[in-house]
């Protein structure tokens, strides 16, 4: 009961500060007003503003990646000849995304499954998996608003579950990514012309080349390096010593938020006897594979890591109004109001995760 009185204090307060927890077509509004102003000098009230931008990034992000998800699915579903009108019905609904992106699903397995089928053929794919990269020097600043007192060196954050990459003025450890349009004596990340039977590239390689380290690298050093990186990414997750949960929560989903991931790719040959009509259902899929999935595969990637981050700012939300006694009331609502809208968005959040889990399965169906 105490709680609950809490709440729906911390929330009257909020609308008298001119920040409504608004509800758009699209889900959660971030939050306006005066929360997103200055709250105070206190090292509670900077936890709280740094609480807010996340949240308001997640919120704002998570909106974005279900259009994007959608817009992925509708350009497959052209790719794949699905009714145009089909479409359009299943677009004009508040679950656009699912019910979109499940019928494409359902068509790209069903034409896969065709293909698998057909006598005297033979199909084989080529799978590269999408990758995530955060700045470390964004998380950085993002510790630093949000913890006065914090000042690590960059050279102290470590990348957990991943790499450092960037550029490297002296000897790099590790490998070597260059980009190409030719002969790549390591492994091609973009498109090749010819692969041998382990998959290597041995055709032109149009993209980057990653080859061993050995000393100075031309393009972008993964691993490590002798001095300090220039704009160091990290692949995994970024981890600072010493961090506060409340600050390490924020800083994840702000800098998740805002992750550059690169799509991954299905390329499908087939060779053999293949007769009219499956030759057209063939270059329907490898144009859905080579068009929309590139997008809806990437962002996955970023949805997964989005996920993880929200989940654990949800939990923190519930923790924080009563860590802040020395923030003021102002600070409070706002920060209730800020756990509220990540707790709406974290359901829209789900809902992409899902089928876009769903589409990456029947893709799969080529890499058996």
């Amino acid at each position: 009961m105490i709680e609950t009185r809490k709440t729906s204090l911390a929330l009257m307060m909020m609308l008298s500060m001119g920040c409504p927890m608004a509800a758009g077509p699209r889900g959660p509004e971030p939050l306006t007003g005066a929360c997103t102003g200055d709250l105070g000098a206190s090292a509670a009230a900077q936890k709280v503003e740094a609480f807010i931008v996340a949240s308001n990034q997640f919120v704002t992000a998570s909106a974005e990646l279900s259009t994007s998800l959608h817009d992925g699915c509708r350009q497959m579903g052209d790719a794949l000849q699905i009714p145009r009108a089909e479409l359009a019905a299943m677009s004009a609904s508040p679950d656009r995304t699912r019910l979109v992106c499940e019928r494409v699903s359902r068509q790209l397995r069903d034409d896969i499954a065709a293909i698998r089928a057909a006598v005297n053929v033979h199909a084989e794919s080529t799978v590269v998996p999408p990758r995530c990269e955060v700045s470390i020097d964004g998380y950085a600043r993002c510790v630093g608003e949000c913890d006065a007192q914090y000042t690590p060196a960059v050279a102290e954050i470590q990348c957990e579950g991943g790499e450092i990459r960037g550029g490297c003025s002296a000897s790099c450890t590790g490998r070597c990514a260059v980009e190409v349009n030719g002969t790549c004596n390591g492994t091609c990340e973009g498109s090749c012309t010819a692969f041998d039977a382990q998959g290597n590239c041995t055709g032109v390689c149009n993209g980057r080349c990653v080859t061993q380290a050995s000393g100075t690298c031309g393009g972008e050093c993964r691993g490590g390096c002798s001095v300090a990186f220039t704009e160091p990414r990290c692949t995994g997750r970024v981890r600072p010593p010493r961090l506060e949960a409340e600050c390490r929560a924020a800083c994840d989903a702000r800098l998740d938020a805002q992750a550059r991931c690169t799509p991954g790719e299905v390329s499908l040959r087939v060779t053999g006897d293949i007769a009219p009509d499956l030759g057209a259902r063939i270059q329907r899929v490898q144009a859905a594979l080579a068009g929309g999935y590139r997008t809806v595969s990437g962002l996955r990637a970023r949805l997964e890591r989005v996920a993880t981050s929200g989940a654990e700012l949800s939990r923190t939300a519930n923790e924080v109004p009563s860590a802040l006694g020395a923030a003021g009331a102002g600070a409070v609502a706002c920060a209730v109001g800020a756990g509220q809208i990540v707790a709406a968005a974290m359901s829209n959040v789900r809902v992409s995760v899902d089928v876009s889990i769903t589409v990456s399965a029947s893709a799969s169906f080529t890499a058996q």
